[in-house]
């Protein structure tokens, strides 16, 4: 019994030992902290979104917002997420974030910079009503020179875009000479006058053409493929009508004719299509060998030196 009692005072001594060890050691473990700076941060989510990674930049930007509601940065924050948004044509997202925008902050300029935002969305859409409305709106209501020329110039492309190329020119010389534009503005405003002398085709007068003999308003409009189909099948149908009728087969006649008049109608409402088509085309080709000036990052510029820190300690 003597010689069991040291024994087991020992395997006592060495499990309280190694008990403490191992609190020691857990204790360490868990008091390691994780420190997350606001500056670092939103760094991080905007090299993210410099990489053209949208949807994790997205969530930093989330992540951010929600650890430091009341940085200086924040409200860029939200901003950037709409940029994000729009970058990756993910507009109706992005105009819900920049409408939150608009209703959460009365005064400043993040009204004006959603606005531009959310009119640059409709715009990369090619919704170009809705993007003159907003361009406009910023015009009318912002004080700051810097925004009101990004709506200008913006504006002044979606009236290109339409095809009315003098009142483009008109608003590019509405750009003040001390906008990062107005260099740009000066030569579009030259530059856009020059779609008035595209070689367009008239819809009318391919309609006209198709109608009198099918198949040549589609070559009217360089459609040559189209225009030998439409010729043979338009042909066929008039051979096979009157020759129909001409053989006394008055039912086999009227199907054919049936048929025959839902040709021609196509031929002619595809030939005019095919203007409008070829010119939109030559519109298009010419305003990609213009040089647009316009960046996003230029609407929500700047950024504060200072930051916080967060530390989460486990």
């Amino acid at each position: 019994m003597t010689e069991v009692r040291p024994l087991i005072n020992r395997i006592l001594s060495l499990s309280i030992f190694g008990l403490v060890f191992l609190l020691t050691i857990v204790s360490h473990a868990f008091s390691e902290q994780i420190v997350i700076d606001s500056v670092s941060q939103f760094d991080f989510a905007r090299a993210l979104m410099e990489r053209n990674e949208y949807n994790r930049a997205v969530t930093e930007f989330e992540r951010f917002i929600h650890f430091f509601p009341n940085d200086g940065n924040t409200p860029k924050a939200r901003l950037l997420i709409g940029v994000c948004y729009i970058n990756d044509r993910q507009f109706e997202k992005a105009r819900d974030v920049l409408f939150k925008i608009i209703n959460s902050y009365a005064e400043g300029p993040e009204p004006s910079q959603a606005l531009l935002l959310i009119g640059e969305s409709y715009y990369q859409q090619g919704i170009f009503d809705e993007a003159q409305y907003y361009f406009g709106q910023v015009i009318e209501r912002d004080e700051q020179a810097g925004l009101k020329n990004h709506a200008v110039y913006r504006l002044a492309w979606t009236k290109m875009k339409e095809g009315q190329w003098r009142e483009a020119s008109t608003i590019f010389n509405r750009v003040e000479r001390e906008s990062p534009f107005y260099e740009s503005s000066s030569d579009l405003s030259e530059q856009c006058l020059k779609g008035e002398m595209l070689p367009l085709k008239s819809p009318r007068y391919a309609g006209l053409l198709a109608g009198l003999v099918p198949g040549m308003g589609h070559a009217y409009v360089g459609r040559y493929r189209d225009a030998s189909v439409a010729f043979v099948l338009n042909g066929i149908f008039i051979w096979a009508a009157a020759e129909s009728f001409h053989k006394d087969h008055y039912a086999l006649g009227s199907i054919f004719t049936v048929f025959e008049v839902g040709w021609y109608a196509g031929n002619i409402y595809s030939a005019v299509n095919g203007a409008y088509k070829y010119n939109r085309k030559v519109s298009d080709d010419f305003i990609k060998g213009l040089r647009d000036r316009f960046d996003l990052g230029m609407i929500v510029a700047g950024s504060n030196a200072m930051g916080l820190a967060l530390t989460l300690r486990f």
